[in-house]
């Protein structure tokens, strides 16, 4: 599960680093309460299963998952295959009042946490680390390199390979060089963020799979049950699907039939949530049978206040969803709840005087945990600083 994020000049973002913790707070009093499966209190770390993040508009929501998106570009490819693929990366992403950009990222498998640290300018790797429970891996800092001598007792090579490829070229991350090595913590971090799934709106909003390729048709099939729950909690007439075999471009596809009673009615006329849902049901799926992380930018366009309760209430915030986590922004104030989210799970960005965003969540306002209606407190710009 994700534990935090920060991130420094990267597009809205300042020189002051953000921080989001998704961790329970020290001494929150969560058990036996209504907020108990909220948390996942069996981790030794306490994340959340769910956050949403308020904002109006430009408020650097959309920039905070695209600073993930971008960090986890970089672990997997690394720093200059990221940036190759960004046309004008630095004349772009770059805070205009920063000369550098950072990401930090925890993330735990079990009771495991492991931290990565990147910080970077045009020319080349400032700072870098990775960490697991605390200990260091491997540390860059002032061109000079530290490593685990654990870790790499049995290759003793490895560390001057490293450190003499490093001074060849400081311009790409110490993660990419290890990462096709026989390196068995280096590997586990990178199946931990294997298991992050992130969805921008352009991704898909509004651009729905009219039909399904014969895979997507076996994957809906056999996890017919949980797809049937997950579209019941968006639409409780729904009862059954089938699929009907079609040919696109001279290959095999499959229209999706939606059953209510016993009428089926084609995909192309469903509600814009349906088809949402839709969209994002092998996510979803994954987030519930492998305890994946799925981050979705305005889940809530197109889907009822009603659904989207339901869906945190019944399937994400519930006993059996043990490490499974949702994280989403949105712009639906009636999730601005604290009824059925811990005030520590809602985040709120804005604007300061150097239009650079901040983070806060709603907890850190020191508000009354009793507080109602808190959503109208937000309206009226209280906790906009």
């Amino acid at each position: 599960m994700l534990v935090y994020f920060s991130v420094s000049g990267f597009y809205s973002f300042g020189k002051k680093e953000q921080t989001v913790d998704f961790r329970a707070k020290p001494r929150s009093r969560l058990a036996n309460t209504k907020y108990e499966y909220n948390f996942n209190l069996s981790n030794k770390y306490k994340p959340m299963k769910s956050a949403v993040f308020f904002g109006q508009n430009a408020s650097g929501k959309t920039n905070l998952f695209l600073a993930i998106k971008t960090c986890l570009s970089i672990i997997k490819k690394g720093l200059k295959a990221t940036i190759e693929e960004s046309e004008d990366f630095f004349q772009n992403a770059l805070n205009k009042k920063c000369n550098s950009i950072s990401f930090g990222l925890g993330i735990t498998e079990g009771n495991h946490l492991f931290e990565f640290f990147i910080k970077f300018d045009k020319n080349f790797v400032i700072e870098e680390f990775l960490k697991i429970d605390g200990d260091k891996i491997y540390e860059l800092k002032d061109h000079e390199i530290e490593f685990n001598r654990k870790l790499f007792f049995e290759i003793p090579e490895m560390s001057k390979m490293i450190t003499n490829s490093l001074l060849a070229d400081d311009s790409e991350t110490i993660l990419i060089r290890l990462k096709f090595l026989p390196l068995l913590r280096v590997d586990d971090f990178f199946k931990c963020t294997d298991k992050i799934m992130l969805q921008m709106t352009s991704s898909y909003s509004k651009n729905y799979l009219m039909n399904f390729t014969e895979s997507k048709k076996q994957f809906f099939e056999e996890n017919k049950e949980i797809i049937l729950d997950v579209l019941s909690l968006i639409d409780a007439s729904i009862t059954d699907f089938k699929f009907h075999e079609s040919l696109k471009d001279q290959e095999q596809r499959y229209d999706i039939l939606i059953q209510r009673n016993e009428m089926f009615f084609r995909f192309q006329i469903e509600s814009e949530g349906v088809k949402k849902i839709i969209q994002l049901m092998i996510s979803i799926v994954d987030l519930i049978k492998h305890n994946k992380i799925l981050i979705i930018d305005e889940l809530d366009s197109s889907i009822s206040t009603y659904a989207l309760i339901r869906l945190f209430n019944e399937l994400i915030n519930t006993q059996e969803n043990s490490s499974g986590q949702l994280i989403v922004s949105s712009h639906n104030i009636m999730l601005f709840d604290i009824s059925f989210l811990n005030s520590q799970q809602i985040f709120i960005t804005s604007k300061d005087i150097d239009f650079c965003t901040q983070i806060k969540s709603f907890y850190e306002f020191d508000v009354r945990s009793e507080k109602k209606n808190a959503y109208l407190d937000y309206l009226k710009g209280f906790y906009n600083e």
